[in-house]
């Protein structure tokens, strides 16, 4: 199942969730359980051309504090 990433408008609790993808958009908060939630775009790292010796800390430098690519998404 794919682990997503939510947003509450109620009571601004961000949170993640494992959801089939059937049910991805019928989530309550998990800490009001108000219904006003969005899925939000979540991040993930592709490493092409990199041997298989290469880890996951020789990547993560290149990102920003909140895994948004430098401050691309507006939080900073």
């Amino acid at each position: 199942m794919p682990l997503y990433e939510y947003y509450c408008s109620d009571c601004k609790a961000r949170f993640e969730l494992l959801v089939s993808h059937k049910h991805a958009d019928d989530v309550a908060c998990t800490k009001c359980r108000s219904e006003k939630v969005r899925r939000q775009l979540s991040v993930f790292v592709s490493q092409r051309g990199a041997s298989e010796d290469s880890s996951y800390d020789e990547v993560a430098p290149r990102m920003g504090g909140c895994a948004c690519g430098g401050g691309g998404c507006g939080c900073h």
